[in-house]
């Protein structure tokens, strides 16, 4: 199969709902949410895909700001790729392409957030060079049970 890696353009904004619904995320509602990161207000977002038969199969977003600290970064977040391609090189072409966007934009660095449980997502990262910079507890206090 013949897959290829590149910037989503706006007319695939239908065909990148699709994709994520059946990874089974809400496209629209993450599309303009902004990073959990160090990272200021996003000056840019974009998404990479890999689009097989006119259809996505793998699709990240790249949200770029800057982080008071250091300077120009992106942050990856919803890195989706399609069951049947996830022991294929189809994630590390994904990050390639990531990395000469970043290289292009003079981005400082590249950040991600990986569930802890989801260990071979880790080491894939820390094969490609990211190193753990810290860790985070995500923390709720209810006030009221829901009634649905």
């Amino acid at each position: 199969m013949d897959i290829e890696v590149r910037l989503a353009t706006a007319q695939e904004r239908d065909a990148l709902e699709d994709f994520y619904r059946r990874e089974a995320l809400d496209f629209h509602e993450f599309a303009s949410q902004a990073s959990l990161t160090p990272m200021g207000s996003k000056q840019e977002t974009m998404f990479i895909v890999a689009v097989a038969k006119k259809l996505v199969v793998a699709a990240l977003k790249l949200d770029i700001g800057t982080d008071p600290d250091i300077g120009k970064i992106g942050f990856i977040q919803h890195f989706e790729i399609e069951h049947e391609l996830e022991k294929t090189d189809l994630g590390l072409r994904m990050l390639n392409k990531l990395f000469e966007i970043a290289e292009k934009k003079s981005l400082i660095a590249l950040d991600t957030l990986v569930n802890e449980l989801r260990q071979d997502v880790i080491d894939f990262y820390n094969e490609l060079g990211f190193k753990e910079n810290r860790k985070e507890v995500y923390l709720r206090k209810d006030f009221r049970a829901r009634i649905f």
